[in-house]
């Protein structure tokens, strides 16, 4: 037997087996005491304060306990109507005094059975920091972190409502229950899936543990090929190919409390520069990137910005770019000894939009969007300046399911790897991909240990390989 062959190892006969289980669904067509209420101490020209509405979440997952979900990302800065409300509910659990905590072992097939939302973060929360603001919780140290929370809303008043948050890696969780939640029966109503073509089944819920630890949610469609709608790449700053100085500088102004067109320049290079004793913008039209720097004075080089509060003053900031239209999303978050960096990324019709290595170097980052953050103030923001489109017809086809996709990643990684029974399959998700050939259709994610596969959405793929450690 080749060692390509996935049904040799443990990891992915459990997705087979979710898979086979849920066969026939698919063919049925198928804050104001969590961490975020904090305010900005001081006041910059282009801050605000935090005002606790956000509940943080890469992307979410809602759930009517049918078996199939619904994935969203954020459709506003950071958030969306049904996260604030999500937000409501979780604050009214945790903050119940009949609440009630149990450390338990994730059952993902308990867990995902009923009507929830399921927020999924893409890097590890401290459940500490998340806690703090409770006072009568205890968490007795027994998690450390987490990168799952769901919560399961009463039908009825008086009924329980409880809130899991799972460690996917070791699949520890903790559980809060309460009968005191006044808005969860009115949130369960909401909690409704849409009814498209593509819908996501958990590899967990049939298996009783998630197989693929980083992404629980997986799409699925009824029937192949799935015709989508590409990608047009509209550069924010350009009108008929050039740079347009009145859209630059209608966005460049909102980084200043009093924006005058005398403080620009533009270099020999053709690189433009806006500048005051503070804050100094540049933009370069070659690669499109804006880079905003501020000079102010941030006392001394301790981190003291909570990674959540950090997170917020992140979303605040990117409303003064007038000129970001697209819905982004946060893919990471990076900590050092005195600040903190906020990596995001677009998505266009609740699909991330995972730019290629080759457009990474041109633009000098992994992801579209980073802002750091130093003692409460964003220090740089740097962001490549384009908006997403789609095509007005549906012009492209998919036919490719996930299982298909890791098993030609599982191939490459025999050949251009090591030959080896692979055992850390960490993710697999699908996405637009866009390359500098302009070429922006879906393609699949398939991480195999510190290797990224990009491989194709339509039969006889050619898998794309990058290491990512």
């Amino acid at each position: 037997m080749k060692l390509y062959k996935i049904t040799n190892f443990v990891i992915v006969a459990l997705v087979i087996a979710a898979v086979y289980q849920t066969g026939e669904l698919w063919l049925e067509g198928t804050s104001s005491h969590n961490f975020f209420n904090v305010l900005m101490q001081g006041e910059s020209q282009i801050s605000k304060e935090a005002d606790g509405n956000v509940l943080l979440a890469t992307r979410y997952a809602v759930g009517e306990g049918e078996g199939t979900f619904s994935v969203y990302y954020p459709d506003e800065t950071g958030t969306s109507n049904l996260l604030h409300e999500a937000n409501s509910v979780l604050n009214e659990i945790l903050s119940a005094k009949d609440s009630q905590a149990e450390f338990v072992t994730a059952d993902w097939k308990e867990i995902l059975a009923k009507r929830c939302i399921v927020m999924q973060y893409d890097f590890m929360v401290s459940a500490d920091e998340y806690l703090s603001d409770y006072k009568r919780l205890k968490n007795n140290n027994k998690m450390d972190s987490f990168d799952y929370i769901t919560i399961i809303p009463s039908k009825r008043p008086g009924e329980e409502s409880k809130a899991f948050f799972v460690n996917s890696k070791t699949n520890e969780s903790l559980c809060y229950t309460t009968i005191k939640s006044q808005s969860a029966a009115d949130f369960y109503e909401k909690l409704v899936t849409d009814k498209n073509t593509m819908t996501y089944i958990s590899t967990g819920q049939k298996t009783g543990a998630s197989v693929i630890w980083r992404n629980l949610f997986l799409p699925q469609w009824a029937d192949l090929p799935y015709h989508y709608s590409s990608l047009r790449e509209v550069p924010a700053f350009e009108k008929d190919g050039v740079v347009s100085r009145v859209n630059m500088e209608s966005t460049v102004k909102g980084f200043f409390r009093n924006f005058s067109v005398d403080w620009s320049t533009k270099d020999e290079s053709g690189d433009f520069v806006f500048s005051d004793d503070q804050t100094v913008i540049k933009y370069y039209p070659k690669i499109r990137v804006l880079e905003y720097y501020s000079y102010e004075a941030y006392g001394n080089d301790k981190n003291n910005t909570s990674l959540l509060e950090g997170y917020q003053i992140s979303c605040n900031f990117l409303e003064n770019d007038s000129s970001l239209t697209t819905d982004i999303f946060l893919a990471d978050i990076e900590t050092k000894s005195n600040e903190t960096i906020y990596y995001f990324d677009y998505a266009v019709n609740n699909l991330p939009v995972n730019l290629s290595v080759a457009l990474q170097e041109k633009i000098g980052s992994k992801h579209a969007i980073t802002v750091t953050i130093r003692n409460q103030r964003v220090k740089k923001y740097q962001r490549y300046v384009v908006n997403y489109e789609t095509s007005p017809g549906q012009d492209m086809e998919l036919d490719v399911q996930f299982i298909d996709a890791l098993d030609e990643a599982n191939k490459t990684y025999q050949k251009t790897v090591e030959e080896k029974v692979i055992t850390d399959v960490k993710n697999i998700s699908l996405g637009y991909y866009v390359d500098l050939t302009g070429k922006q259709g879906l393609k699949w994610f398939v991480t195999l240990y510190d290797y990224l596969f990009v491989t194709d959405t339509l039969t006889d793929p050619v898998a794309e390989v990058n290491n990512i450690s």
